[in-house]
């Protein structure tokens, strides 16, 4: 009978390894811890759990340290990698955002010895958070399980675009009762909720609510309301609580301090929950909940559909590179992470909340409607490469901002929810504009005048939204003047790279003359050019430059002169006209040695908790700057620094984001450059560097147009390129590669294109001549 018994259990553990193996090895190798560590600015501020592609619904956990001490710039996606408790698992979060916002609807289940046991849990801050421990996770993309140490529950979820499903299974424990705690006025911002709501019904077993807080970000324009709609299996014991207080069998309770229990029956050691949310109506959520699970799936049938999703996408890209496996995880983690936002912001039937407040349907031209654009980061990678690997989507998030300006007036800088925000600075919504439309990819339905008109307001006028700093003295000066704005040249410099992208647009749009004018206003970066310090210097109305003083002040990140940055940071930041920066700075041979000067000083620096003086990789405003290079002749330089910056900045580890992921855009960034070319975003542009890898596949447009890159010669020492073939003919404006010319693909026929790479440990300089 012993032997019985231990073989039984031997299969019993080959099963439970078998399974594990099996969840792990359908997925290309991926890490996505990557992003949920790093302290202070070099935090990723990624949030661990679960999603579909694009999904509005980000469910996790949001964790703290043993001390349960608030670290606010390591919590604002929820998760960080170095805690030891789970606090609660919240359904929406930001993704990768320097601010902290959403994260409400809290849920996480505990066992209690009594309602006293429960009251305790309840009355303090955090009471029923529970200790965790890495070894006990799971993380796979729309999978995530935990097994919570403190209460013995193993949690595991999956979600759709709206509804997050939860399996818990409760240890059996001699008088234990198995409980949900629902805190529904729960926001991971703490103070922001301004209205909270919940409601049980224990004959339809489901519990109703609603949550209005005031974010960071969304307290911006009034705040987010979210509704939600909970169903499962039993509830036949049940409760609330308000400002610690429980009520036994109390069915409804409101107030920003109030939550609701429910106590299974001691039997029961397994239920799945399910929670749909909307931003439109308690009804909404309802819909999205029966819709989207098909009226209950199972947990595993939920689990199964939810991954095929992903798998579906991950595997339009394949990567291969014997002597770097770790590049390999880097790069599926970081596919992951640009496939998880913008945020599809339609829910079940095509409606949305707009920005006028009212609910509208989706066009039908649209597959969906999107926000939580972080444009001023997203513009730089995130979108052209959706633009280049998903036109359809690319068009969508087009059009979604199209919506904004229809429904709210002004092209948006920010956009959260159904609000204008008005972070951070420039109009690079043009930027966004002009790199699908240079590339050709915007489709029949977006319309030029709609858009001409948005960018002529944005330009000239001061907006009710999202408006530039005063369009009228900006042009009277061509410049921002010091002494009416501290940040004159980050700002100076932002509205020449802007405007030159609405030249773009204009000329698509056949108004040549107007596009003259707009491209002589992309020369404006002139007027804020020091030539005696050659650095970009804020500019007072007489004409006085303010730049600073001492080369200390040069590398101080936190001069209120300059925008998250410093002189340095903005030096380079010329994206749109490299060539005529390196005129002003006398010429190629002085801009290639300060641009040297720049990488090469900034190297040594390896801590991420403050920021790089010089070149800086979690900065985005630096992440243009190894590019420049090609411009000055110099492309192996750029091969040089930016494999460098693949193997240093971007370590196989959970802090290996340089800094925020900002939506996808350090993520985005990795994935372009270790395919070994980079866009002029704004342009149909890209620029070539030094692949990472011996062979990349990609299937874009839904197979329509394929993309295959072989790398001949490929090794840690080999980073050089020697020369470049496309269909195997060479490629003639070399280190530069054109969309339309080079990428684009008829949409009649399947076609792929390939590029040869031919690689030395010896920098090939005729090549660049």
């Amino acid at each position: 009978m012993a032997a019985r018994c231990i073989l039984v259990f031997l299969l019993f553990i080959l099963a439970i390894n078998l399974s594990y193996q099996y969840n792990n090895t359908k997925f290309p190798p991926l890490n996505l811890y990557i992003g949920t560590d790093g302290d202070g600015f070099g935090a990723g501020s990624l949030p661990l759990g679960v999603q579909s592609p694009y999904g509005a619904l980000r469910l996790g956990p949001d964790t703290s340290n043993t001390m349960d001490i608030p670290i606010i710039f390591n919590h604002l996606a929820g998760y960080h990698y170095s805690d030891s408790h789970i606090n609660i698992f919240s359904h929406t979060h930001m993704f990768g955002a320097g601010v902290v916002d959403y994260g409400e609807v809290g849920i996480i289940p505990v066992q209690i010895d009594s309602i006293k046991h429960l009251q305790a849990m309840i009355s303090k801050r955090n009471g029923y958070r529970s200790a965790f421990q890495h070894e006990r996770e799971v993380v796979e993309p729309g999978y995530y399980q935990v097994y919570l140490d403190t209460h013995k529950i193993n949690v595991e979820l999956t979600a759709t675009e709206q509804v997050g499903i939860h399996r818990y299974t409760y240890d059996k424990i001699k008088n234990k009762h198995h409980v949900i705690l629902i805190d529904n006025s729960y926001t991971l911002q703490a103070n922001v909720c301004t209205e909270s709501h919940i409601k049980i019904d224990s004959i339809n077993h489901e519990l109703t609510g609603l949550i209005h807080f005031d974010g960071s970000l969304s307290g911006r324009f009034g705040g987010v309301t979210t509704y939600f709609v909970i169903t499962l299996s039993n509830l036949t014991q049940f409760g609330t609580w308000n400002h610690g207080q429980i009520t036994e069998g109390q069915t409804e309770i409101d107030g920003c301090s109030s939550g609701a229990y429910i106590i299974l029956p001691d039997e029961q050691e397994q239920v799945t929950m399910y929670v749909g949310i909307s931003f439109v109506s308690i009804e909404q959520a309802r819909t999205n909940l029966k819709i989207q699970t098909n009226t209950l799936q199972s947990f595993d049938s939920m689990r199964t559909i939810v991954q095929q999703k992903w798998l579906d996408e991950l595997a339009r890209f394949e990567v291969s590179a014997d002597w770097d496996r770790d590049a390999e995880i880097k790069f599926n983690t970081a596919i992951v992470h640009s496939l998880s936002s913008p945020t599809i912001w339609d829910e079940s039937n095509g409606v949305y909340l707009g920005y006028d407040g009212k609910v509208h349907t989706k066009p039908d031209y649209m597959q969906h409607v999107y926000t939580d654009l972080s444009i001023w980061d997203i513009h730089r990678t995130q979108i052209p490469f959706i633009n280049f690997h998903d036109a359809q989507r690319g068009n969508d998030i087009i059009h979604s901002i199209m919506i904004n300006v229809e429904q709210g007036g002004d092209l948006p800088k920010w956009p959260l929810a159904n609000g204008y925000t008005g972070c951070m600075f420039g109009s690079h919504a043009d930027v966004l504009i002009s790199d699908l439309i240079m590339k050709k990819e915007n489709d029949n339905n977006l319309d030029l005048k709609e858009v001409v008109q948005a960018l002529r307001k944005v330009a000239n006028q001061n907006q009710a939204h999202d408006s530039r700093w005063d369009p009228a003295t900006y042009i009277q000066y061509k410049y921002v003047p010091y002494d009416m704005e501290k940040t004159s040249a980050p700002l100076t410099i932002s509205y020449a790279y802007d405007d030159w992208a609405i030249a773009n647009v204009m000329n698509a749009a056949g108004l040549v003359d107007e596009a003259k004018e707009y491209y002589e206003r992309g020369t404006w970066f002139e007027h804020v050019f020091d030539n005696k310090t050659n650095f970009f210097c804020p500019k007072d109305k007489a004409g006085n430059f303010h730049c600073p003083s001492n080369e200390l002040e040069f590398l101080d990140p936190f001069d209120k002169r300059y925008i998250e940055g410093d002189a340095w940071h903005y030096r380079f930041f010329v994206p749109h006209n490299t060539s005529r920066l390196i005129e002003l700075f006398g010429g190629r041979d002085n801009f290639i040695k300060e641009l040297t000067i720049f990488f090469e000083r900034g190297q040594p620096w390896k801590t991420t908790l403050l920021p790089n003086p010089y070149y800086w990789p979690g900065n985005e405003h630096n992440l243009f700057s190894v590019w420049q290079f090609n411009y000055a002749n110099r492309s192996d330089l750029t091969q040089k620094y930016a494999r460098w910056l693949l193997n240093h900045a971007y370590p196989n580890a959970p802090d290996g984001l340089p800094g925020n992921d900002d939506y996808g855009t350090m993520s985005a960034w990795y994935i372009f450059t270790s395919m070994g070319f980079y866009p002029l975003s704004g342009s149909s542009t890209y620029l070539i560097g030094s692949p990472a890898f011996d062979r990349i596949k990609i299937s874009r447009n839904n197979g329509k147009c394929n993309l295959l890159i072989n790398v001949h010669n490929n090794s840690p020492t080999n980073l050089y390129v020697q020369r470049v073939l496309l269909n195997n003919e060479t490629l003639s404006t070399f280190p530069f590669i054109d969309h339309i010319n080079h990428f684009k693909c008829s949409n009649d026929n399947q076609s792929t294109i390939q590029l040869d790479f031919f690689m030395s440990s010896t920098p090939v300089f005729s090549l660049d001549k």
